[in-house]
């Protein structure tokens, strides 16, 4: 198994993206991921490019859709087939779990794309997109304040790009999600809940493997564990123990989030 790099949240001409399918693959390799997961808003239509466009730039391209409604989006990974905006939210879910898919809430509190559907408690979701450009201030606490009461046990936490067009102010890959995977398989590491998030590529990461954290490129952050206890990171590599299960994270002095682990 090794930890792979990627963006959970892009988007391409099939939606309103401005870049191809092949086009953003090139730009993916060259950022330095492993994945991308190409997510556009209301379509699979740019599903049969994928593997092509993949292979060709050297990246694995996630399938996705990112299900669309002025009351809140949801990613859908895996090659579920089309999800039904028009449906309950409790319908995607169950459409995507029935064909071994994932469904992710997105940027939850993010202005007027928050999420405000209902979603019976038995149907939400263990993923949330936590990091997105609309955390804009990391040391702005509501976006962890809703992870904690969305679902009981917390969620995994996911970060996404939202990569629309070269020309905007958000990066691809930047949050990057590290996923713990078997070979290429992705999805399965998500399903398993083997996720990290960090700023880009080469930001100071906290992972976790079973019940160890390994903090790297951190010297100097705080490690906050789920209950709220507090340890400095002295040194460029450390290990420590986990505080049991639940959302981990790495704060500078200024209590700003530099990276989470699920």
């Amino acid at each position: 198994m090794r930890w792979l790099a990627g963006d959970l949240h892009s988007h391409t001409v099939h939606s309103d993206g401005t870049l191809t399918v092949h086009e953003l693959a090139c730009l993916a390799a060259s950022r330095g991921l492993d994945f991308l997961a190409v997510t556009d808003h209301n379509t699979v239509s740019h599903h049969p490019e994928l593997p092509a466009a993949g292979a060709h730039a050297g990246v694995l391209l996630v399938p996705g859709q990112e299900v669309t409604t002025d009351f809140g989006h949801a990613n859908v990974f895996g090659d579920t087939g089309w999800v039904d905006f028009r449906r309950p939210s409790a319908d995607w879910a169950a459409f995507a779990d029935a064909r071994g898919g994932l469904m992710s809430i997105n940027h939850p509190l993010s202005g007027d794309c928050a999420w405000r559907r209902p979603l019976p408690p038995d149907f939400r979701p263990r993923y949330a997109e936590i990091w997105h450009s609309s955390w804009w201030d990391r040391r702005w606490g509501a976006p962890l304040a809703w992870a904690d009461v969305w679902r009981p046990g917390g969620v995994v936490p996911l970060g996404g790009s939202d990569f629309h067009d070269p020309a905007q102010h958000k990066t691809l890959g930047e949050p990057v999600t590290w996923v713990l995977a078997e070979g290429e398989d992705v999805l399965g590491g998500l399903a398993a809940g083997r996720t990290s998030v960090s700023a880009s590529p080469d930001a100071p990461v906290l992972l976790r493997i079973g019940d160890e954290l390994i903090a790297i490129g951190a010297d100097g952050t705080v490690l906050v564990r789920p209950d709220g206890r507090r340890a400095a990171i002295r040194g460029d590599r450390v290990r420590t123990p986990a505080g049991g299960p639940g959302m981990h994270r790495l704060e500078t002095h200024e209590n700003e989030v530099i990276a989470l682990c699920g």
